[in-house]
Order: C-alpha cells, then sequence, then structure tokens
C-alpha cells in the first residue's frame, strides 16, 4: 500500500555501519512509526538482516507535521519577475 504523504528524514551518516551496505553502495533501511514519539513520527534504523537490530540513523516526520513545527502552512513565496536573483531560469 502506498501512502501519499511525503516524509522527511534526517539521517546521520557517522552512525551507519560500511560494512552492512548492500554490494558497498546501498543504504537498506528500515522505518518504524513512532506515534507515542514526543519528537518524531518515525524512526530510521539501518537494516542489518532478519533478526539482526540495526543501529538507529535517523528519524522523519510527514510534510504536514514539519509544516505544523515551523508555524503551519506558508503562502507560495511569488517571485518578482525583473528580479535579478542570479537564477538561470
Amino acid at each position: 500500500m502506498a501512502y501519499t504523504e511525503k516524509i522527511t528524514f534526517d539521517i546521520d551518516l557517522t552512525k551507519v555501519d560500511k560494512e552492512k551496505l548492500n554490494k558497498g553502495k546501498y543504504l537498506k533501511m528500515t522505518i518504524v512509526p513512532t506515534p507515542s514519539s514526543p519528537y518524531n513520527e518515525y524512526m530510521i534504523s539501518q537494516y542489518m538482516g532478519a533478526g539482526e537490530s540495526g543501529n538507529i540513523i535517523g528519524n522523519g516526520d510527514d510534510l504536514q507535521t514539519v509544516l505544523d513545527k515551523i508555524g503551519g502552512e506558508k503562502p507560495p513565496m511569488k517571485l518578482d519577475e525583473s528580479s535579478t536573483n542570479g537564477l538561470p531560469f
């Protein structure tokens, strides 16, 4: 079942066990809902294999929770077309 909400994660790369990377470059993670946590809605751990506990490497929230934490939904920013902000488009 696919979910429609975007989820934002923060991963601490110093906590990743590089020896457990798949083919030396792919990081497999397990995302665990943490509804009773006062901090974040999800915990991310590195998948180590069946029956093994992984390192906790980060946490995350869905987009609405992130918006709530920063003060609610913000209206989209309008750019002045005559602005020269250095963007190539």
